[in-house]
């Protein structure tokens, strides 16, 4: 009987390292998850100030509400038709961005 719970306890033993294993390795991928989106974030910006802030003084106008993500869309698709050359992807990191700076701001959701 004794055997039997020796074998029960190495294999609880075992399960519950591989679980911590798993739980620490989760954890590593969360922060390089972030450290990934903080430079996306960074590249996001860099391409905003490069084609925006010619024109545009900055990002924050704290005397308007945020936009759903649909009006920032229709926001950047006009300035390129306009005014400025974006290709699709510049103009989806630009919404993006802006979309998250004012998220949670905005009249509903988008």
């Amino acid at each position: 009987m004794k055997r039997k719970h020796s074998r029960m306890k190495s294999g609880l033993a075992l399960v519950l390292a591989a679980l911590l294993l798993l739980g620490l390795a989760g954890l590593g991928l969360a922060g390089s998850r972030a450290k990934m989106a903080a430079k996306e974030q960074k590249a996001a910006y860099d391409l905003y100030q490069k084609k925006c802030l010619s024109c545009h003084l900055s990002v924050a106008d704290p005397e308007r509400s945020g936009k759903t993500r649909d009006e920032w869309t229709l926001v950047v698709r006009y300035m390129d038709k306009h005014y400025v050359q974006l290709t699709d992807e510049e103009a989806a990191k630009i919404i993006d961005l802006l979309y998250s700076i004012r998220r949670g701001l905005e009249k509903e959701a988008g």
